[in-house]
């Protein structure tokens, strides 16, 4: 991937203060006519071209981008019927088309907040979901976040889900399993109107949240098989976020009423800007970035020591500078970072930086 170091803060002492301070680093909003294909792509078909028969769950749907339109600020994915069918790559004929969008392949990302607002659907046999899954991965041993699944109930849609899954590879039934929760709206529908969903997804825990409230919440400990037998997959890799409208294996029933829709106001997805305040020792803008190496060789000044941390507070990576102009950063994964740089007189000063 493109590796870029964008340097957006400015210098504070080692022993920074940690702080749950969200800066946006991705969003749509939705404006326009057309879904923006800088941020997302389409999924087409019914997975049968991924040898995947209806997705991996049997469903009924396929998918094409015309379901999926912009107006007012809102995204609206359309389920229909198709009394002609629809044909996919292995000549079986779909009778509903729906729409699935993913940031696959152009937005990922590791930890953060995300999170959507939401209308979502009433009626038998109707599946919308918001999750991520990651880039390259297996399933189920690469692991799943849902943040958002429900599935339309005879009337009312007045339950909503999340979950979590690990498992092993090749996929194994007696070695897949996941943590979920269910809470319910007190009264009438979630497709009565727009609700927020989310996860708090930071390094071995994840929460998740309907409108701001917190409603579950695992770390490894929840699984029985974690770290024994299978390991806990929420700390690697690259994620990515869909978005979909699908039909059940089970399907429709007479009162369930096409056309039909879910409507999305806006995806967000934040990092924790970690804050703090000190004196100024140094201007740290004499750190500069070029093909996965931090240098300091524009600064008359000697260092000692440089480390790195994740937003959590934990050590990336720690480098014996002792004199030397640069560092070698190119293991380091995708994400926000704060390195850490002290003299030989132990003055230190940090820096805030995302790698792309």
């Amino acid at each position: 991937m493109f590796r870029n170091i964008l340097i957006f803060c400015f210098v504070f002492c080692c022993n920074f203060l940690q702080a749950q301070n969200w800066q946006l680093v991705w969003e749509d909003d939705f404006d326009g006519t057309d879904l923006d294909l800088t941020k997302w792509m389409h999924e087409y078909g019914t997975g049968s071209q991924y040898n995947m028969w209806g997705w991996g769950n049997g469903e009924k749907q396929y998918y094409q981008s015309q379901n999926t339109t912009l107006s007012n600020g809102v995204a609206t994915i359309e389920v229909k019927e198709e009394p002609s069918g629809i044909i996919d790559s292995w000549g079986a004929t779909s009778y509903y088309s729906s729409s699935k969008i993913s940031t696959k392949g152009i937005f990922d990302f590791r930890y953060g907040k995300v999170e959507a607002r939401m209308k979502t659907i009433d009626g038998q046999g109707f599946w919308p979901a918001f999750w991520m899954l990651p880039i390259d991965g297996d399933w189920p041993c690469d692991g799943e976040i849902d943040i958002m699944e429900q599935w339309g109930g005879n009337y009312f849609t007045n339950g909503t889900t999340g979950a979590a899954h690990l498992g092993t590879c090749p996929y194994s039934q007696s070695s897949h399993f996941y943590q979920n929760f269910s809470t319910y709206i007190s009264s009438g529908s979630y497709a009565d109107e727009f609700h927020t969903y989310s996860v708090i997804w930071k390094e071995d825990t994840i929460t998740w949240f309907v409108d701001d409230n917190e409603i579950f919440s695992i770390d490894p400990s929840s699984y029985w098989s974690v770290p024994s037998q299978h390991d806990w997959p929420f700390n690697t890799n690259q994620w990515y976020i869909m978005i979909n409208l699908a039909i059940t294996q089970s399907g429709p029933n007479a009162n369930t009423v096409f056309p039909n829709q879910i409507q999305v106001d806006y995806v967000r997805v934040y990092q924790d800007n970690i804050t703090g305040v000190s004196d100024v020792i140094y201007d740290a803008d004499f750190i500069n970035y070029s093909q996965d190496y931090l240098s300091f060789e524009n600064f008359d000044y000697k260092f000692k020591n440089l480390l790195i941390y994740n937003l959590d507070g934990r050590i990336s990576s720690n480098h014996d500078v002792n004199g030397k102009s640069k560092v070698n950063v190119g293991h380091l994964n995708s994400g926000m970072y704060i390195i850490e740089i002290e003299d030989f007189d132990g003055n230190k000063i940090n820096k805030k930086v995302i790698i792309k």
